[in-house]
């Protein structure tokens, strides 16, 4: 992390690098910036919502951006891991201070892993996932039962299990909740609609098209036949 942290900084010692290279372009282009995905950059170092007033500085490049935060799609998998990948989206959000979308990418993954009609859950991220999260439902299976408001910290299968845990967990799913900021679109690479869809946000939030309004995919696409 340090060293990529050295590199940013040197990029923004010598920004005449970047503009150099983006000046010559038109409007007629799409500049991908694809940036790393170590949260450190979004969450408490100031170095890319910087870089960004830079490119978006009337009368220097001027550039329209938009963020999209991209959570893969297994993280639905693990309850706990989703809300805190939302986190990370939230907080990125509030840093880059940029038309920003959030998308679940590589749905092509989890069609086989839950229903589709649960989606819709994660779509705008639902507190009450924690409580019927199916890693709790396992550890009653198992005959593993902690009270999670009293559970002892210093207990090392209460750690094991992840009951230590719960309350933290749902402080973060109240904090998201509290903000009510976060919003998912789905993104199946394998299926040339879901990008353009995609696509027509991303044009939507930089008014590369005044008139155009974003693409919705079908509603039945994400239900149960």
């Amino acid at each position: 992390m340090g060293g990529l942290i050295y590199c940013f900084e040197f990029l923004m010692e010598n920004l005449d690098f970047l503009s150099d290279a983006l000046d010559s372009l038109t409007e007629e282009y799409l500049i991908i910036f694809d940036m790393p995905g170590q949260i450190e950059l979004y969450t408490h170092i100031p170095i890319l919502p910087t870089l960004a007033r830079f490119l978006t500085q009337p009368g220097n490049l001027d550039i329209r951006l938009c963020a999209a935060y991209l959570l893969e799609a297994t993280f639905v998998v693990d309850r706990a891991k989703y809300f805190a990948g939302t986190l990370s989206a939230m907080s990125a959000m509030i840093m880059l201070e940029v038309p920003h979308i959030n998308i679940l990418s590589k749905m092509d993954l989890v069609k086989d892993q839950l229903r589709k009609k649960d989606f819709k859950r994660f779509i705008t991220p639902d507190t009450t996932l924690l409580e019927d999260d199916p890693a709790d439902t396992s550890r009653r299976k198992a005959g593993v039962n902690f009270d999670v408001h009293g559970a002892d910290t210093k207990d090392k299968d209460a750690m094991m299990s992840g009951a230590t845990f719960k309350r933290l967990n749902a402080a973060v799913a109240g904090l998201i909740e509290s903000f009510s900021m976060v919003s998912y679109l789905k993104l199946d690479c394998t299926d040339e609609d879901s990008v353009a869809a995609i696509l027509s946000y991303i044009d939507d939030c930089i008014q590369y098209h005044e008139a155009q309004e974003p693409k919705e995919l079908p509603e039945e696409e994400f239900e149960e036949e």
